[in-house]
């Protein structure tokens, strides 16, 4: 029997309701199909109510043909090949549907930004980028690369939540169509926590008693602004302030009340030993390839962490699961930054209407799930929860995690942020100032950041 034999006899299977979607992923994987062939077919050849989401999302290709389309992606069939799998199946869907050939080449992450702003305006560039980080929107629409979406050019874009369009927003135009989320959320060994913490109270005592010898009941990467985000925006800090829906770069909030609050917060957790951390959590450089390996050698029981450390612990074969964070003082919750990754069309390509139908379709139900099974990843439309879940239960809690977060700005400007915020934690915590200097500390930061930013220009 040949592979393509076995891929329609599964996705008869699916059809017929003899199997499951996600089963027969699994038996797809254990023949040496790629999770992408197999979710392209049961997505693209009919795989019945399991395999395709609701009729009201989906997208009938309208083209029009061209004689190619050329895609700029960070992912690689050396680095990433699942991902490059979905990719290139969603691109022979489409070329199936349309007749255009699609060719996906990869920049590395470190030169993309570069590259693009030197290739589109002279003509160079791609037809379609991504999927890309929604906080690198800004820039590219200032840079008038990216093009502007009127709202009824997404197709079924009621079926994508608000702040996912406000994410790849600017001013309140569309610069970017999104199509999968990531944010963070609890972890923990499900053979040793039965039942996750809740609360904050609740998490402290339990995590000092697991902590013995080389394990930690609990930690996470203490020193990164991404994870401190989730306590300052829960006590009530934020880095712009947003008004509706525009970010105001002259309004920061990281030295307000919340902001001290949860700076002590955070000192505290360390220095109070609320719960007992390794020492570790003070490299602000390793610390989070530290607990990385604490984890998946059994030695960390609960942390926070994103979707990302799925598969590692996977193949760690340790038990886990995920909950969104718990709640801290008075209830509030812990808010984390959430990230959105979208597909953005260039403004100054050539083939700027049959590359708006692309997009549409790698967004649509159909596109997204095609790729969803080589991404992993919480997809952003609502219609696509029951197949997320069907494929991995955990992508429903992700899902879950994400509406409690709060997206990552993506004005220019956020590119000042980072360093000065980062410098002033790491005096904080590294130095257990008193909470006068807290104050000071992160007022110098604030101070600090205007300044980029009118250096800069921005």
């Amino acid at each position: 029997m040949t592979r393509d034999d076995v891929i329609q006899q599964l996705v008869d299977r699916v059809a017929s309701g003899r199997m499951n979607r996600r089963d027969a992923m699994r038996r797809a994987a254990g023949l040496g199909i790629s999770a992408s062939a197999i979710g392209a077919a049961l997505s693209v050849r009919g795989a019945g109510a399991q395999a395709t989401p609701a009729a009201a999302t989906s997208y009938e290709p309208q083209g029009p043909q061209v004689d190619n389309l050329v895609v700029w992606t960070r992912s690689s069939p050396d680095t990433s090949p699942q991902e490059w799998d979905a990719l290139v199946a969603a691109g022979e869907a489409y070329t199936g549907a349309i007749g255009t050939p699609v060719e996906f080449v990869t920049v590395p992450d470190a030169d993309f930004r570069n590259n693009l702003s030197l290739a589109a305006p002279g003509g160079d560039g791609p037809d379609v980028f991504g999927p890309v980080a929604h906080d690198w929107i800004g820039e590219v629409a200032t840079q008038e690369i990216a093009y502007q979406w009127p709202a009824d050019a997404i197709a079924n874009v009621e079926d994508i939540p608000q702040a996912a369009i406000d994410a790849v927003s600017v001013n309140g135009e569309i610069y970017g169509y999104p199509v999968f989320s990531e944010t963070l959320g609890f972890m923990y060994y499900s053979d040793v926590v039965e039942s996750p913490p809740e609360t904050w109270d609740e998490l402290v005592p339990l995590a000092t008693e697991l902590t013995g010898g080389e394990t930690y009941g609990f930690s996470f990467n203490l020193l990164a602004p991404y994870y401190q985000g989730a306590f300052f925006h829960a006590l009530g800090s934020y880095i712009f302030a947003n008004e509706e829906g525009v970010l105001n770069y002259e309004d920061i909030g990281l030295n307000n009340e919340g902001g001290v609050a949860a700076a002590i917060m955070l000192r505290d957790i360390y220095w109070q030993e609320a719960p007992p951390q390794p020492e570790a959590v003070l490299d602000q450089v390793n610390s989070g390839q530290f607990l990385d390996g604490l984890q998946e050698s059994g030695n960390l029981p609960m942390t926070i962490a994103g979707p990302w450390r799925e598969p590692p612990m996977q193949a760690s074969g340790i038990p886990y699961g995920i909950t969104p964070l718990m709640t801290i003082s008075d209830g509030q919750q812990l808010q984390p930054f959430v990230g959105y990754q979208a597909f953005e069309v260039n403004a100054y390509g050539e083939n700027v209407d049959a590359s708006i139908d692309f997009v549409n379709f790698l967004g649509s139900a159909e596109g997204v799930s095609i790729m969803l099974p080589g991404f992993g990843k919480p997809p952003v439309r609502n219609s696509l929860r029951e197949s997320a879940i069907d494929l991995n239960p955990n992508l429903g809690i992700w899902m879950d995690a994400a509406e409690n977060g709060i997206p990552m700005p993506n004005i220019p400007q956020m590119a000042q942020v980072w360093t000065p915020w980062g410098d002033a934690m790491l005096g904080i915590i590294g130095n257990n100032v008193s909470d006068d200097e807290v104050q000071a500390l992160l007022d110098a930061a604030v101070e600090q950041i205007r300044g980029n930013i009118e250096a800069s220009g921005q």
